[in-house]
């Protein structure tokens, strides 16, 4: 499966320590000095809205922001745009990413101490309904390609268990590395 348009989501230790508006001077602060890979637009704030996507760094290749949609609060980076390599290679660099954003986060001066994330367990998201319907079949194609990118970034083993199968939600899976 060619699957591109990816998400993956780590999770805060304490979704209590920080509320997703504090982050809004910091994106612009990661716009203005590219703190991140990518082109970066704006920061668009949906901190109101309960259980949303909080507080958002759009981009024109990947959006980051912390969120609360897909489970307790964490931060969660969406890939937009084709990226090169096959889909394990794909996973992993996304997987990446989202760790080293996460690592910036957790050393900015108005949130050290108060944000951090559990490295060692992300969240795999298919933003493609279409290519990657929330079937069993499509859980089972993806299956390896998510193991091999689990392999490269948690490398004393990944096991992949897959989040609901409710048709009407996306196709997730919890990768969870070995300790």
């Amino acid at each position: 499966m060619d699957l591109h348009k990816i998400a993956v989501k780590f999770f805060a230790e304490d979704p209590l320590g920080v509320k997703a508006e504090e982050l809004i001077p910091v994106f612009h602060r990661w716009i203005q000095k590219h703190t991140v890979e990518g082109t970066l637009i704006d920061v668009a704030d949906y901190s109101h809205v309960p259980g949303g996507p909080g507080v958002v760094l759009v981009g024109f290749e990947t959006d980051l922001g912390l969120d609360e949609m897909e489970g307790p609060l964490g931060l969660l980076l969406t890939r937009k745009q084709p990226l090169p390599g096959a889909f394990p290679e794909r996973v992993a660099g996304t997987l990446k990413a989202a760790l080293d954003a996460c690592a910036k986060l957790e050393e900015e001066p108005e949130l050290k101490g108060r944000l951090r994330f559990r490295k060692g367990e992300a969240l795999f998201i298919s933003n493609d309904r279409l290519l990657a319907p929330n079937t069993d079949a499509a859980f089972e194609a993806l299956k390896a390609g998510l193991e091999a990118a689990g392999r490269e970034v948690f490398p004393k083993g990944v096991s992949i268990v897959r989040e609901g199968g409710d048709p009407r939600r996306r196709l997730a899976a919890r990768l969870v590395g070995s300790p």
